[in-house]
């Protein structure tokens, strides 16, 4: 959501607030790599029940998933491959932040925590794979309470506040919410596009975020 709300401007906000983002030589894949890094540092974190260390770990992995994007633009190098890789990185770092709050659940012998935390992975995997397979017929599709930013967001103040459970829950309901928003939607436009052969979307597709 937050994304999809800045669209265009998302460049724009992150250079204003991080102006040498647009000097960095890396390449995008490499942060997008280094993301990842990091959200394995913020899931052994989590394991270990070093909640504040997670959170910070979260925050730096946020940062570099919100600047991949940016630095692939600003290089001219953004595209279809770039965009595939980020997703599916993505992806990755979700699956390695749940596994380690699930397992730092487990070791504390919280098993409701555990059922939590597989709640708000479900949620979370459905919220981006109803969006993909929605995208493979409609030029853009974005709905929903909570999407990956937000639920970044909400994990990190969850953990540096010490209210990971609160935390845990908001995500499993937002993400149940959105997707089940998303089901309902994504029909409603596909049969549309069954009925007319036109995309409902193309009227208004905002810049695409790498």
């Amino acid at each position: 959501m937050i994304k999809a709300r800045l669209g265009a401007d998302l460049d724009r906000v992150v250079l204003a607030v991080f102006p040498f983002v647009a000097r960095l030589r890396f390449k995008p894949d490499t942060l997008t790599v280094m993301g990842v890094g990091v959200s394995l540092l913020a899931a052994v974190a989590f394991a270990a029940d070093q909640l504040a260390w997670a959170g910070v770990a979260l925050l730096v992995a946020g940062f570099f998933d919100l600047i991949d994007g940016v630095v692939a633009r600003s290089q001219g190098c953004s595209g279809a491959s770039g965009g595939f890789f980020d997703s599916s990185m993505d992806r990755l770092s979700d699956l390695l932040i749940f596994s380690g709050l699930a397992i730092g659940m487990a070791l504390s012998g919280n098993i409701w925590g555990v059922l939590l935390v597989c709640w708000a992975l479900t949620g979370s995997v459905m919220t981006s794979y109803t969006r993909a397979r929605a995208e493979r017929h409609l030029a853009h599709f974005s709905v929903g309470v909570i999407e990956r930013a937000e639920r970044l967001v909400v994990l990190i103040i969850g953990s540096l506040t010490g209210w990971l459970e609160v935390a845990l829950w908001v995500v499993a309901i937002g993400a149940s919410l959105t997707t089940v928003q998303r089901l309902v939607v994504a029909r409603r436009l596909l049969q549309e596009l069954d009925r007319t052969g036109e995309d409902p979307t193309l009227a208004n597709v905002p810049a695409r975020v790498r």
